[in-house]
């Protein structure tokens, strides 16, 4: 039983760590994105909830099973007040996300105006496009779950739905739609 509570305590400090390090990294791109930096999830907002860890030391099984039982049912009471938060967050940063957009558009065109008065406008033209490119291509590793649209790169070579295959162009040929015999 001690060692499962060391492992646990273990686990605990592990995952602590990581949930610093990812809330140091979310807080870096919010501030270099200036606020339009939104974690998303399939297109809700995501909030994250701190969690102290528990530092008893449990003498029975099974009051470590009650324990958990009130976690998990403490855990449904959060999840649907995460919800309700969810909904009013993501009208809020939806607005400052165009406020801000808008902001960024309206500097450009004046740095825009600036260099053609300099006579660098096609230069910065050129450099913007170059910026705009880097700028919205992923740089990062692709999901465990995401599908590549390049179907040698998923499991089983699946491709992604309307994908034109040779097999089914080939099908098309030979038994096609409204081909005369």
């Amino acid at each position: 039983m001690a060692d499962f509570q060391e492992q646990l305590i273990k686990y605990r400090k592990q995952k602590q760590k990581r949930e610093l390090l990812n809330n140091f990294k979310s807080k870096i791109k919010k501030f270099w994105m200036l606020g339009t930096g939104e974690d998303q999830v399939q297109g809700k907002c995501q909030t994250s909830i701190d969690i102290k860890p528990i530092k008893t030391v449990y003498a029975e099984s099974s009051k470590v099973n009650e324990t958990i039982d009130e976690y998990v049912s403490s855990s449904e009471d959060d999840q649907l007040s995460e919800e309700n938060l969810n909904t009013n967050v993501g009208n809020e940063s939806k607005c400052l996300k165009y406020t801000l957009w808008t902001v960024y558009f309206l500097f450009w065109v004046t740095l825009y105006v600036i260099a053609i008065e300099l006579k660098f406008g096609m230069v910065f033209l050129m450099l913007s496009a170059l910026f705009g490119i880097y700028f919205n291509t992923r740089t990062g590793p692709k999901k465990s779950n995401e599908i590549s649209a390049y179907s040698i790169f998923n499991k089983n070579c699946e491709s992604i739905d309307g994908t034109l295959k040779a097999e089914q162009f080939e099908n098309e040929i030979r038994y096609g739609f409204g081909s005369v015999r």
